[in-house]
């Protein structure tokens, strides 16, 4: 089994859990049972599991790989790579917008600068850029503007951020009063800089907005029906409680998933006529 395969700077995006026990689990859990869920390659490249991949080596276990066609554009990349993180992780609004701050700059060119010389061109790109990156990762384009400033002016702080150990609200503060550019008058008590797990998993923050959620969750549901069907939407569901991280992060995603059916099982006559609604349409269309 090779170890020299090269990680995509997409694979990087998602903060590192190594050196965790979270990261001596799975390698315990891929020597136990094998690794579960495939490693992805582009272009010759792992752009998402690099954790899977080492934990793979360290467990002496040979990977397993699915290959996305080399040709296939990297925004599609990124999203199947956002998909499959967001499924797998429990994320503040902080870390969501320090992923959404590096994927915006890898559509950009890195720094932000593209193949044209125009600042006014530079700054819609980098505009446009960061608007995807925020609907992909559900924060607000300002949000993710706010962490690149920190990223730029505080790294130290970006990390705390990207590990959960600091709300991106109170990074931006401390990194504006090192400047100088906070008044102790302007300045807001900051959030508390450690957060239990059940403190992020109930963080809402400045940026939470329960519609755009609400619709990131009908369109995922939406894309995982078309794309599996009924039977394999139910299979990949269970999978990922079943096979997923430690007992309180999946009471959650149970929990969870509890309610939306409460809910959904409530309005099942009035969705059930909206989706014969759309496939009568369809149909006449054709």
């Amino acid at each position: 089994m090779s170890d020299e395969i090269e990680y995509h700077e997409l694979s990087t995006v998602f903060s590192s859990f190594e050196d965790t026990e979270e990261f001596e689990g799975l390698v315990k859990s891929i020597k136990d049972e094998g690794l579960l869920h495939p490693i992805l390659i582009w272009q010759g490249k792992i752009v998402d599991g690099r954790h899977r991949h080492k934990a793979c080596v360290i467990a002496g276990v040979e990977p397993r790989y699915e290959y996305i066609r080399d040709d296939m554009a990297l925004q599609q990349v990124m999203d199947r790579v956002v998909a499959e993180n967001i499924l797998r992780r429990h994320l503040t609004v902080g870390q969501r917008a320090m992923i959404a701050a590096a994927l915006a700059n890898m559509t950009v060119g890195g720094s932000g600068s593209n193949q044209y010389g125009d600042s006014n061109r530079t700054n819609l790109s980098e505009s446009k850029s960061n608007e995807g990156a925020a609907k992909s990762l559900n924060v607000s384009p300002m949000t993710v503007k706010n962490a690149k400033e920190v990223k730029r002016d505080a790294p130290d702080l970006a990390r705390k951020v990207e590990r959960g150990e600091m709300s991106l609200n109170a990074a931006k503060t401390e990194s504006r009063q090192r400047k100088g550019l906070t008044s102790n008058k302007d300045t807001k008590p900051l959030k508390p800089d450690n957060l239990s797990l059940d403190d992020m998993m109930r963080e809402g923050g400045d940026n939470w907005d329960s519609y755009v959620a609400a619709g990131a969750l009908v369109s995922t549901a939406r894309d995982l029906y078309l794309q599996e069907g009924e039977r394999g939407m139910e299979r990949s569901l269970m999978h990922f409680i079943e096979s997923g991280e430690g007992k309180h992060s999946q009471s959650y995603n149970a929990a969870g998933l509890v309610a939306l059916g409460k809910c959904l099982s409530r309005h099942m006559d009035e969705l059930q006529a909206l989706s014969e609604y759309k496939s009568t349409s369809t149909e006449t269309k054709h």
